[in-house]
């Protein structure tokens, strides 16, 4: 798979791309309302490719909503160098599903094992469908886990180097958000936003799932258009 370009997401004016993101404003109680979580959810389902997987392995990811330094935000982690799948790379909490285990029980265990929080912290909005990558269907579980410091998490350091954690706020800014284009096997192009912040970019399967959760929660307020999803074809 090979890389074309990293494309800036809008060429506005120069008057507009001065409007910093620091002048957008979020309101904890609205978005961590039980009513705007039952409008992201649905959202969400809604925006989530419907595709077939068959012959996938499962696993499952939680997408984090946090509060950090007053700022409601997105929950990342960079994965070890060490590991087979992915490594070196920023992604969410989650991992493969183990035997008779529940989906959302993975998304819980895995997020549990890799930040060091407790179950009971973890507050579960509900899922997407299912995405697919290569050989694994991954199911997308929007939850909430309140007030947090990236820094103070008690990480599993075989899986994870760091975790940290960007203010949605950041994602309405039109300069941290672009894209880029990548030819498959298949001569398809793949169109994946990336997203630019002060600890990792952002790409691939994470940033897709960041732009459905962005659309899902923020609707108004986040703007980035893709003209194809993940799995669409130019």
């Amino acid at each position: 798979m090979q890389s074309l370009r990293l494309i800036s997401f809008s060429k506005l004016p120069r008057l507009l791309l001065s409007t910093s993101s620091r002048f957008v404003h979020f309101n904890s109680h609205d978005i961590f309302s039980k009513d705007n979580s039952l409008k992201s959810v649905k959202r969400f389902k809604t925006l989530c490719p419907e595709l077939n997987t068959d012959g996938k392995r499962q696993a499952a990811v939680l997408i984090p909503l946090c509060i950090v330094k007053d700022e409601i935000s997105l929950l990342y982690t960079l994965r070890t160098n060490n590991l087979k799948r992915n490594s070196g790379q920023v992604s969410f909490p989650g991992g493969m599903r183990e035997t008779d285990e529940q989906l959302q029980d993975t998304a819980l265990r895995e997020s549990c094992e890799e930040l060091g929080i407790s179950k009971t912290g973890i507050d579960i909005w509900g899922s997407g469908r299912f995405i697919v990558s290569k050989d694994i269907a991954i199911m997308p579980f929007l939850g909430n886990i309140g007030v947090v410091e990236p820094e103070n998490l008690n990480i599993s350091s075989e899986e994870v180097q760091y975790a940290f954690a960007v203010p949605i706020r950041h994602f309405c800014e039109p300069a941290n958000c672009k894209h880029t284009y990548f030819r498959q096997q298949s001569n398809r192009l793949m169109m994946i936003p990336v997203y630019t912040n002060n600890y990792k970019r952002i790409w691939g399967m994470t940033a897709y799932m960041t732009w459905l959760v962005l659309k899902s929660i923020i609707p108004e307020k986040f703007n980035q258009k893709l003209t194809s999803t993940l799995y669409g074809r130019n």
